[in-house]
């Protein structure tokens, strides 16, 4: 019984009901209890404040232990979550030998406070009962959306704050006239939404009356309703509808609503081919067209003969398995029937019901009205007021406060650079945020507070949560990836000389593009000594040119790397192609044609003789050569000869040209000058003697003189030829000269040019 009574001590530090039970005053080697304002609160056990304070009991040789002591469970802890009030004590039956003379045992249990019972499993409830850990799930916890229910159609189960929550699925749809219920999507806009024809469009081609018709579409947005907006109109392809009989052509009217009519006085009614072409504009009738004529036989008494609504209703639509919470808003509306008689007085008629609202998990549909759409109204799942319940029926949200104790502490550095400060918060037991539970599980957190900060050249770490942080030196200066004043390198500065690769990029400048081009090389992480080659770290050196595109090319990126590429018709360089990369003029140079022309600078003496090469012309329009004479391409003339200067070039046509001899004569010889040409008319020649001499008097006074010329041969100016003949004798000189001078006493006497003369005192 001694063993049982301490064993029953110590888990009265645990369990204060034990304490209450057994009456026993805890005030030595217990910590403090406290409690909340009713029953229903949690209980939180505030450990001893020595360290090591783990109970040890001496056991009784002569003792027995009791088994299966039974406690009462405290009033108002909620089902499923008081497993740590044990309904009996396990006592361990220690049978030990009276007789044994050896050690005394020592009880050791597995926990003393509830803290050393965290499995850090954010869903369980982790106590220490009965010197055990008990660790209860909390319901409706998760830490994953896979620890969550499937979710309802359209809804996705997703874990928030460690709560299990039905978000709505955005443009998801389960029904309705504009919902896809294959693919749970609302259709899009202009889909069909109707088949009761709405709207008819005719026109013309000759003698064929064409038409299509529209049906109501839905708007690409909401899923229970057809769209009103003609803008969404569903419209079926154009068609031959009808044709004009006996030649007549069909008139298209102004107004494309309106049925056309066939040329002619009166104009005849066009045969039926489609049943538009039978449109009567009576909702009650089924149009028709049957071997070219239409008929129109009436509709069935339910057809609908409007698409305006005369009644609305709205209900609620129970949730999975028939129970309130998760329930929809349903409609559906009544129109008018065409009736037996087709005058649209028949029964009104239901559509079916279409759900406009799905509700949550936490809500129900509430349809006070049937004629008002309703709401989707919060479900209380709790006592306003009580522990972890809102005003509103609703758990509180997770870690709302519901405790006072200190049950986690937390710390976190400020940064993640050099120096950083770190600070602390405490955490008080919380709500679940999804059942009334208040755990440390969840605990409330109060303000950060300042804790301590790191060495300038520190940084700070947090290798547990719970504990104060570690700050450590960065790194030693002047390893890899570490700077001078021992902090990491930058992101992405270079640490190895490896190339890795090059890149190129396109730039552009005052019109002109350019391939710019880099070297990237392994480069730091900025969070430690790695010299990385993942992209995100690699080293790029600074841009340089590398090439700039002409004229006709442009650049053009392709990955990670650019080069300048044609941006013309054609590569300049090529056949028929000029420097900008345009197509060449009409004639410009192509092919040669191996054949040459012939001309002549001038018809001048030592004139040349020039040629010039054919070619064959560009087109203009292409790299193709144009075989047309009249596109043919001529080089430049060149001289092929210089024609001496007693020649000069002659060419009766562009086949042949030629130096021609300009000399009448050989030069040098007589009467031909030094350029072969015969020398003038009366130029002296020959040997030099007188051929003919003739006399006068200069007058017939006294004193009077006898005078004389004489002649040689000379040139006759259009022969070498040296003549004598009186008609080509030149005299020389050209005057007179003095014989002989008759005194002043005589006379001349000159009786004939051949006569010598004579002087004499004879008159003449």
């Amino acid at each position: 019984m001694a063993r049982w009574f301490q064993k029953m001590l110590k888990y009265s530090c645990f369990v204060p009901h034990v304490a209450a039970l057994l009456a026993i005053t805890l005030s030595v080697g217990c910590g403090t209890t406290t409690a909340g304002g009713d029953d229903g609160d949690a209980l939180f056990f505030q450990p001893p404040d020595a360290k090591g304070d783990v109970p040890v009991v001496k056991a009784d040789v002569q003792d027995t232990l009791v088994t299966d002591v039974a406690l009462d469970v405290p009033d108002g802890v909620p089902d499923g979550v008081g497993d740590f009030y044990e309904t009996a004590i396990d006592a361990e039956t220690d049978t030990i030998d009276a007789q044994d003379s050896g050690p005394t045992d020592v009880y050791v249990p597995e926990c003393v406070t509830d803290t050393t019972c965290d499995d850090q499993n954010l869903c369980t409830v982790d106590l220490c009962a009965n010197d055990t850990c008990k660790h209860t799930p909390i319901p409706g916890c998760c830490l994953q959306e896979s620890d969550c229910p499937k979710a309802p159609t359209c809804k996705s189960a997703q874990c928030v704050s460690n709560t299990c929550v039905n978000v709505p699925v955005e443009n998801c749809c389960a029904s309705g006239v504009c919902c896809d219920p294959v693919k749970q999507t609302t259709k899009v806009a202009q889909a069909p939404c109707d088949v009761v024809p709405i709207g008819f469009e005719f026109d013309c081609q000759g003698s064929d009356v064409w038409g299509r018709k529209a049906i109501q579409g839905c708007d690409g947005k909401q899923t229970a309703a057809c769209s009103g907006n003609t803008a969404n109109y569903s419209w079926t392809d154009w068609g031959i509808i009808g044709s004009c009989p006996g030649g007549s052509f069909c008139q298209k009217n102004p107004d494309k609503t309106v049925f056309p009519l066939c040329s002619g006085t009166p104009a005849p009614a066009p045969s039926c081919v489609d049943a538009i072409g039978c449109y009567d504009a009576d909702p009650c009738t089924l149009d028709t067209c049957t071997n070219g004529t239409c008929t129109h036989a009436l509709a069935d008494a339910t057809a609908l003969c409007g698409t305006t609504s005369v009644f609305t209703q709205y209900d609620c639509l129970n949730g999975p398995g028939g129970t309130q919470a998760g329930g929809s808003i349903v409609t559906r509306s009544q129109y008018a029937s065409c009736g037996s008689a087709g005058k649209c007085d028949g029964k009104a008629v239901w559509s079916p019901w279409t759900i406009t609202t799905d509700c949550l998990a936490t809500e129900k549909c509430d349809v006070p009205i049937s004629t008002e759409p309703g709401t989707c109204a919060l479900i209380s799942v709790c006592k306003p007021g009580t522990t972890c319940c809102g005003a509103d029926g609703q758990y509180a949200a997770t870690g709302t406060a519901c405790g006072t104790a200190v049950v986690a502490t937390e710390y976190q550095c400020e940064t993640t650079g050099k120096g950083s400060k770190y600070t602390v918060h405490d955490g008080v037991a919380g709500c679940s945020g999804a059942s009334a539970l208040c755990s440390a599980a969840t605990p409330s957190w109060g303000n950060w507070k300042a804790a301590g900060t790191c060495g300038y050249n520190q940084l700070c770490s947090l290798p547990l949560a719970d504990a104060p942080p570690v700050c450590t030196d960065v790194c030693v200066a002047g390893t890899t990836c570490c700077t001078g004043g021992g902090d990491w390198a930058d992101q992405g500065s270079k640490c190895a000389d490896a190339l890795i690769k090059s890149v190129s990029k396109c730039t552009s400048a005052n019109g002109v593009e350019s391939v710019m081009s880099a070297q990237v090389f392994p480069g730091c992480t900025g969070v430690d000594e790695t010299c990385s080659v993942e992209p995100a770290n690699l080293n790029k050196s600074a841009y340089t040119l590398v090439k700039q595109c002409q004229s006709y090319e442009k650049c053009v990126q392709n990955g990670d790397l650019a080069d300048c590429q044609l941006n013309a018709p054609c590569q300049p360089g090529t056949q028929c192609c000029t420097a900008d990369g345009q197509f060449a003029p009409l004639a410009s140079p192509c092919l040669s044609t191996n054949q040459q022309q012939f001309s002549c600078s001038n018809n001048l003496p030592g004139g040349a003789v020039q040629v010039r090469d054919v070619f064959l012309g560009c087109s203009g329009v292409s790299t193709q050569c144009s075989y047309s004479p009249t596109n043919y391409y001529f080089s430049p003339w060149v001289d092929q000869t210089e024609c001496l200067p007693t020649e000069a070039c002659s060419s009766p046509d562009l086949t042949v040209a030629e130096c021609v001899s300009l000399q009448q004569c050989t030069p040098g010889s007589i009467c031909c000058d030094g350029n072969g040409k015969f020398m003038l008319q009366g130029t002296k020649c020959g040997p030099p003697d007188v051929i003919k001499t003739e006399y006068k008097c200069d007058g017939t006074a006294l004193g009077g003189s006898i005078l004389k010329k004489e002649s040689y041969a000379a040139c006759v100016g259009t022969a070498a030829n040296c003549s004598k003949l009186d008609a080509d004798l030149v005299w020389e000189p050209a005057v007179w000269l003095t014989k002989q001078s008759c005194g002043p006493m005589n006379y001349c006497h000159v009786s004939g040019p051949t006569d010598p003369g004579l002087c004499n005192n004879t008159p003449p």
